[in-house]
């Protein structure tokens, strides 16, 4: 029981859920949106997120080229999942093929809006025409005061 309690410390991750995006945040190519700004969103504009890139309905192996990826707030961890939530999650289809690596802390800048999915197994909010670069903890601090 202690193994496994300090596996599961050792792989904890930061729960983005509640970030709102700090004026400070504000970009000329597009809105800074945090996980808790969504349910605000109510454009077809640009907008830049960041959160755990997630392989949603198609397992994708660490590494493989996608075009298509769930972004979501939470990583869990390997004992744990992270809950497939529909408000909280985003499919991500980029412009360029990207490389797939389960749990890795991103930013995606694409056009966001809602879908008309939501079920259980499709996300509430879908990002296209997207870049995506690997992002740092420190990087939530300076964009989002937390």
């Amino acid at each position: 029981m202690l193994l496994a309690c300090f596996l599961v410390s050792m792989d904890l991750k930061s729960d983005l859920s509640d970030l709102t995006a700090a004026a400070r945040g504000a970009r000329k190519d597009a809105a800074l949106v945090g996980w808790a700004d969504l349910a605000k969103w109510r454009g077809d504009g640009t907008a830049r997120m960041i959160g755990y890139m997630m392989d949603g309905n198609q397992a994708a192996r660490d590494g493989a080229p996608v075009n298509l990826f769930i972004l979501m707030p939470e990583a869990g961890q390997f004992l744990h999942p992270a809950h497939p939530q529909p408000e909280e999650m985003v499919e991500v289809r980029t412009k360029q093929p990207v490389a797939f690596k389960f749990r890795q802390l991103v930013w995606a800048t694409g056009r966001l809006s809602r879908t008309t999915g939501g079920d259980r197994e499709h996300a509430a909010w879908a990002m296209t025409d997207a870049r995506v670069q690997p992002a740092s903890d420190g990087e939530i601090t300076a964009w989002f005061g937390q």
